[in-house]
């Protein structure tokens, strides 16, 4: 079930059973009685289609073999008959929602090409070869009536002109490439762009009215959610309960017909559910039961797969070009085009094949040296960890300190007589970087540097230095050594970074060459916000051209049995606004960030809009639109962006 109709009918699946069978204490029952509360709670959460049939089966051998000898027996089937119905309204509900939102999408797309000149221009293009084809097939069947053999002579232009004649010639071509088209235009003196045009505003106006058709139904099964959660709740005398499941079902029926006469004479529809709650009301408990399982039945395994082969059979030629129809221009021409530029480009063809051959191997290169290198490394370093030194060894730091340690206490030792005590000391002076002792011996030395150089021990005073310098460089590397191991794994993916935001940009632009979506790619892209955009101003139009009318006789019969004393609004806008609303819904759980604060309050103003308990008038549902407005027309860019502004 969609995300919309699970949140619309929530509170209908959240219904509780009724008290009869609430209190009843299951310890108690007979084995029929616990195969029917098994099956309750097998109706106690939405279901696919299979799953419910075959509940519907089982139900229906239990009532069938069942005498209801005890008390409990035919309470439980009622509940069970209650809630088989109720799971067959959504499922039917499902079936005409999918139908109008794909109608609503396909009439969309027809919209936009319609409007765009250059849109047009290039639906005309997409759909040439399908057209030559069909014209070829009409001008087969024609010479083949007229039982000549297939050859060049029939071509000439004697042959051809006897065949097909001007007046001919002009339909064959206009039933092959504008069948859709009513009026008898002359193809060759109209231009074929507005003939396009004019084929897509037909499929457009078709798959309108398709889409009304099923808004309509849709809106008249919402107008029964009333009836819909009294029945579930079990609410009422049994002949009001009988009464309420007739006119379900009845209506279930009514709205998978596809005859459109039979939908345009309501008051035949208002006399055929009245005989059929009379005639249900006539039969005792037990034979109702078994009265409606097999309408239910037929409902699930028929009438909802007739209905679908039928809509299908409307839809089918009415859709959009298949998408390698779309594809096709951009797949022939932009390879020689391409070449075309490169030769223009390049003076001779060695320069091409070099350019190309370049070409090919950056990719490669690229691929290789910047994408799965980079990630190897990643990889190797999680795996490996801070194992591997990347500037200095803590071996080559240790062998130079020591030698600088070995060199101080040496000298000390020689020159100043250091005692072991003393020498001790030294040592860990020195390995704490204070060379004091040898430079005491430095400054006396460097007083007469000749002869100190000569004789006395400036030389090992200043190498004893170099070997501090170096000691102090190593340590130095070693800090560095520490950092770049601690950010080994940042600065690998750092390495990796640019390579892969250049493969998302160049995935991105494949899947919009392919999807055929254009402009911004954020909140799912210009084109999707355009359409929330087209939703919400519909649903504002709906709710400001909702006045008081005559209640049609369908709608009348649901205000009767659901004893509503206020008008219901009209089935087609209440079906409309049941589709915008989808839109909406399925928008933000789609194409929002999931679980943040953009998405939850989009998502709650929906809620408030969609008002599923009937709670809030037009006037509050109108403030509820304006709040959309002035809180989301600046985040999804429908005050600039989707306006075509920018």
């Amino acid at each position: 079930m969609s995300v919309f109709l699970t949140h619309h009918t929530q509170s209908l699946l959240q219904t509780s059973l009724p008290p009869s069978v609430l209190s009843a204490d299951a310890n108690a029952y007979t084995a029929r009685q616990d195969q029917l509360h098994g099956l309750l709670i097998e109706l106690d959460k939405p279901l696919k289609r299979d799953a419910l049939l075959d509940v519907l089966r089982t139900l229906t051998n239990v009532a069938t073999e069942a005498q209801f000898q005890h008390s409990g027996d035919e309470t439980l089937a009622w509940a069970a008959l209650n809630r088989s119905t109720v799971a067959v309204y959504l499922q039917v509900m499902e079936v005409l929602l999918s139908q109008a939102a794909r109608a609503d999408e396909e009439a969309e797309w027809w919209r936009l090409v319609e409007q765009k000149g250059g849109g047009t221009a290039w639906y005309l293009l997409q759909t040439f070869p399908s057209r030559l084809k069909e014209l070829s097939n009409q001008m087969l069947r024609t010479i083949r009536s007229h039982n000549r053999p297939i050859s060049l002579s029939i071509f000439t232009p004697s042959s051809f002109d006897q065949l097909f004649p001007s007046i001919i010639f002009n339909k064959i071509c206009k039933d092959s490439f504008f069948p859709h088209l009513q009026h008898p235009y002359n193809i060759f003196r109209t231009n074929p762009i507005e003939l396009a045009r004019q084929e897509c505003r037909a499929k457009r106006l078709k798959l309108e009215k398709l889409r009304d058709q099923r808004a309509e139904r849709l809106g008249v099964l919402s107008n029964l959610r009333a009836m819909v959660y009294d029945t579930l709740a079990n609410n009422g005398l049994p002949d009001e309960v009988k009464e309420r499941i007739a006119t379900i079902v009845g209506l279930l029926e009514w709205s998978l017909t596809d005859d459109e006469s039979a939908l345009e004479d309501t008051q035949t529809k208002s006399v055929s559910l009245s005989d059929k709650r009379a005639q249900l009301q006539n039969l005792p408990g037990p034979e109702a039961i078994r009265r409606i399982l097999p309408q239910l039945q037929d409902l699930l395994s028929t009438r909802i797969q007739i209905n679908g082969v039928q809509h299908d059979f409307a839809f089918v030629s009415l859709q959009r070009p298949s998408r390698l129809t779309q594809l096709w221009p951009k797949l022939v021409f932009l390879p020689p085009l391409a070449y075309l530029a490169f030769k223009v480009i390049f003076n001779s063809r060695a320069q091409l094949y070099a350019t190309l051959a370049d070409a090919k191997a950056t990719a490669i290169g690229f691929w290789h040296g910047w994408v799965l290198e980079p990630i190897r490394g990643i990889i190797e370093t999680v795996r490996t960890g801070s194992d591997t030194a990347v500037v200095i060894s803590k071996e080559g730091l240790k062998s130079d300190l020591d030698s600088l340690e070995r060199m101080a206490t040496a000298l000390a030792k020689e020159k100043l007589k250091f005692t072991p005590a003393q020498l001790e000391e030294l040592s860990a002076q020195v390995r704490q970087g204070d060379l004091t002792s040898v430079l005491k011996i430095y400054e006396n030395d460097i007083k007469s540097p000749i002869s100190s150089a000569l004789t006395g021990s400036l030389i090992r005073t200043l190498l004893i230095q170099v070997q501090k310098v170096k000691v102090d460089v190593d340590l130095a590397a070693s800090g560095i050594d520490k950092l770049l191991r601690s950010q080994e794994l940042t600065f690998a993916f750092v390495g990796v970074a640019p390579s892969i935001t250049i493969l998302y940009v160049f995935g991105n632009w494949l899947k919009t060459v392919w999807t055929g979506s254009s402009g911004r790619g954020r909140f799912g892209g210009r084109q999707r916000r355009e359409r929330v955009w087209i939703a919400i101003r519909r649903i504002e139009r709906l709710l400001n051209a909702l006045h008081a009318e005559p209640t049609p006789s369908v709608e009348a019969i649901v205000q009767q049995s659901t004893g509503r004393d206020e008008s219901l609004p009209p089935s087609l806008t209440t079906g409309l606004l049941l589709l915008s609303i989808n839109h909406l819904r399925s928008y933000g759980v789609a194409h929002l960030p999931p679980r943040s604060q953009l998405q939850m309050g989009f998502l709650e103003d929906v809620d408030d809009l969609e008002d599923a308990e009937s709670r809030l008038s037009k006037a509050e549902r109108l403030v509820i639109v304006q709040r959309m407005w002035r809180s989301w027309g600046r985040v999804l860019g429908w005050d600039r962006d989707v306006v075509g502004l920018r």
